[in-house]
């Protein structure tokens, strides 16, 4: 990689995990946070282990925990939850094994056809942050072709037993394939492109060959796989703590190569500087740090994004924070709107006609809080 590199600029440091993180921070962390581990699993009492299993699976971290858990000594760690981890893990392990297979049949046939697919997330993110088969579940392969290579993906995954069941979207059997075009979903939503328009032919040809679950696939620089981590983070509203992991994770394990310089650069050119940076900001609750004056800070914010970065830090994110901060990081105000209204109602969702659109406004307002009120309400018993 032939830049001018700057990872002076850019310090990342191992701290605690917050407070506000609990014990699902602390089994989380990519740094051990035994000491603490230990004092929080003896204040823990019987009866609140099903809750705290819960938690763990709300947030998906059930493999990061039990890897916690193991290395602790066995007298120091509930045997129902040291047991009931193992398991999960094992599941996990076992699920994706399966995975793998079918994605490496995939990736083989898309190859035998010459078009060229990067994996995003899913197995690559496990494979190259985690390493580990049990410690990340997903549950699809999100695959990354160029748009005049969508026909032929399409031809291959027919050709191998899968039903299209939406547009990019195939299954067969327990195995689901997201065919994309454009790495952050502007397909389903196009105001996604043009609010933070991340280009998949310069991916591609910074990209360079490899191989996921011992299938051949394009791998992306250190730089664009976090911004694009970042910006999945961002999107899906700090839904679940796994998701900051996948960020914290990456910035420990990939610390002394990441480009510093580069990857400011290149968020900056797609508009997503303050995405990045509010990813970043998030991997404090797991105890990494990243500051540099090149990147957002918090008082850089206006006082809503204060708030909802706030409210994120506590592990009590709004509901649709995502689409509320990346509507914040529009250029203009036109481009914010325009970005809401694609987030929170779709094109492709909404009625034909002026008149339908317009009475079914009132019903689509109501879902959305509905579903606010939900996921509220489900955090509180989390």
């Amino acid at each position: 990689m032939a830049t001018v590199t700057s990872r002076e600029m850019v310090r990342v440091g191992d701290g605690t995990v917050l407070p506000s993180a609990g014990l699902p921070g602390l089994l989380a962390a990519p740094v051990p946070q035994d000491r603490a581990l230990l004092e929080a699993l003896a204040a823990l009492s019987p009866a609140a282990v099903p809750g705290l299993l819960d938690r763990i699976a709300f947030h998906r971290i059930d493999g990061l925990a039990h890897r916690a858990v193991s290395r602790l000594t066995p007298d120091s760690v509930d045997p129902w939850l040291r047991s009931s981890l193992k398991r999960r893990a094992q599941r996990f392990s076992a699920a994706t094994l399966s995975q793998a297979l079918a994605l490496a049949e995939v990736l083989e046939a898309l190859g035998r056809s010459s078009i060229p697919v990067a994996v995003m997330r899913g197995l690559r993110t496990l494979e190259a942050v985690y390493g580990d088969t049990a410690l990340r579940p997903f549950e699809d392969h999100d695959l990354l072709v160029l748009p005049e290579d969508r026909e032929g993906a399409r031809a291959a995954l027919l050709r191998l037993g899968y039903d299209e069941e939406a547009w990019g979207l195939f299954r067969r059997g327990g195995v689901f394939v997201d065919l994309h075009v454009d790495p952050i979903g502007a397909r389903r939503r196009p105001s996604r492109q043009a609010l933070c328009p991340v280009h998949v032919r310069s991916l591609f040809a910074r990209a360079a060959p490899g191989l996921v679950a011992g299938g051949p696939s394009l791998l992306f620089e250190p730089e664009d796989d976090l911004l694009l981590l970042a910006v999945h983070l961002v999107k899906h509203s700090f839904d679940r703590l796994v998701r900051v992991a996948d960020v914290a994770h990456y910035l420990e394990r990939k610390r002394a190569s990441l480009d510093w310089t580069l990857l400011f650069r290149r968020a900056e050119a797609c508009g997503a500087v303050r995405i990045l940076g509010w990813a970043l900001q998030s991997a404090g609750l797991l105890g990494v740090s990243a500051r540099a004056v090149d990147l957002p800070a918090v008082e850089d914010d206006g006082p809503l994004e204060r708030f909802l970065m706030s409210r994120v830090l506590e592990l009590r994110p709004i509901p649709y924070t995502g689409e509320a901060l990346m509507a914040l990081a529009a250029p203009t105000l036109r481009a914010g709107l325009s970005f809401l209204l694609d987030a929170l109602w779709p094109a492709g969702e909404r009625p034909a006609g002026l008149w339908s659109r317009t009475t079914a406004l009132p019903r689509r307002v109501l879902d959305l809080a509905t579903g606010g009120v939900a996921r509220i309400a489900e955090r509180r018993r989390m």
